[in-house]
């Protein structure tokens, strides 16, 4: 994968691992995991570089998780070790979540990538903001949410991260009422937090169900991924084998005081594992070593650019970014990190890290790319021919 420092910034991730479904018949063992150095090394010298307390990594190879390790500390102050269980925020990976949701509400024939959101006959219809709407507002599809290719709302206005007080529907209706889309949709990319915010709401009215609900009924039980739930905003809040977050200029109440980032849960708000990353990965990407939930024609769906959705030096898709068969993206907020990588030689990755470099997060994330390559590519590695999914 070749990835300039440029693109990193924006790369994204997802992990977590599954229990095989009791069939009645006798399980084998699953062989031990032998440790790989050169990996080892790599990962290490990744969390001395950027002086992060703790990270895990998860690889899948054809469909089958061949290796699992966490490294570092989980909570500097008890000293608690990461483990391959340790569960991170994933910050925008969510965004692949929400994506991955919004497939199957299409693929069972309920939505429509050229539907219109807002007004008459749109999937939101009225029921947000003051009519009549301003510019633009009535001609956002779908699609143009998927893609972020809204005409604004984004990057360094977006309204995902305004004032913390205000709930979803509040900030929903506000950025309505009050900001104007600049460009028409469908024309400019954005990228925008807040149009997969929308995202949720548009799963919830579709489906009658809570959002957090449907991703958990659709998705992670489909694929095993129980570990993986909403993060709670405070330090009192944390779930079981929950990191502790550093790396924000020391600020606790910044990196702890999650509660903007829960409103927008859709866009940033999942807690998981790189194992439960990988078989939400391995279970939506049409390849045939694992069951997929969504078919082909809705992964093209999903995988499909625009000229309009190119940005930051890639084309975007419905949440994955993507360069020929590789799809990734990357998340960040203060205190952690997480990146979920698809290959399309069968090689998947995820990661997650309990810090954040400052003052710039992807300063922390560019040595991670070469870890990706060397995953990816060196045929070298002496991956085993074991299952830890099972």
């Amino acid at each position: 994968m070749k990835v300039s420092p440029r693109m990193l910034f924006y790369l994204v991730i997802v992990l977590f691992s599954s229990c095989k479904k009791d069939t009645g018949e006798e399980r084998q063992p699953v062989p031990t995991q032998q440790d790989i150095g050169v990996i080892d090394q790599r990962m290490e010298k990744f969390l001395t570089d950027n002086g992060f307390p703790g990270a895990s990594l998860a690889v899948s190879k054809n469909g089958k998780l061949v290796y699992r390790k966490g490294y570092g500390l989980a909570d500097k102050e008890s000293g608690e070790q990461v483990t391959a269980d340790s569960r991170f925020r994933i910050a925008s990976v969510s965004k692949l979540y929400t994506s991955v949701a919004i497939m199957t509400l299409i693929q069972n024939g309920k939505l429509d990538m050229n539907q219109k959101v807002f007004g008459t006959g749109g999937i939101l219809g009225t029921q947000y903001g003051k009519q009549p709407y301003k510019q633009h507002v009535e001609n956002i599809k779908l699609s143009d949410l998927l893609r972020h290719t809204i005409g604004g709302w984004g990057q360094d206005n977006d309204p995902a991260f305004f004032e913390k007080s205000m709930n979803e529907e509040s900030v929903i209706n506000y950025t309505l009422d009050n900001l104007t889309l600049t460009k028409a949709p469908g024309t400019s990319f954005a990228y925008s937090n807040f149009g997969y915010m929308l995202l949720s709401k548009i799963i919830e009215k579709t489906s009658g169900k809570p959002y957090v609900q449907y991703v958990k009924n659709e998705i992670l039980d489909k694929v095993g991924a129980s570990q993986t739930e909403i993060a709670g905003p405070l330090l009192t809040d944390r779930k079981s084998k929950e990191v502790k977050y550093y790396g924000q200029g020391g600020d606790k109440d910044l990196v702890y005081d999650f509660t903007r980032f829960n409103r927008a849960a859709g866009a940033l708000g999942w807690l998981s594992t790189p194992t439960d990353m990988l078989l939400f990965a391995n279970g939506a990407d049409g390849s045939p070593s694992r069951p997929d939930i969504i078919n082909a024609a809705t992964i093209n769906i999903m995988t499909t650019s625009t000229p309009a959705s190119n940005g930051f030096g890639f084309s975007f898709g419905s949440g994955w970014a993507m360069e020929g068969d590789e799809w990734f993206w990357w998340g960040s907020l203060p205190g952690t990190f997480a990146v979920l990588y698809r290959n399309g030689n069968g090689i998947c990755i995820a990661a997650a890290a309990n810090g954040r470099k400052q003052p710039n997060p992807e300063n922390g994330l560019y040595s991670f790319i070469n870890i990706i390559n060397f995953l990816a590519t060196d045929n070298s590695i002496p991956w085993q021919d074991i299952d830890q999914f099972k």
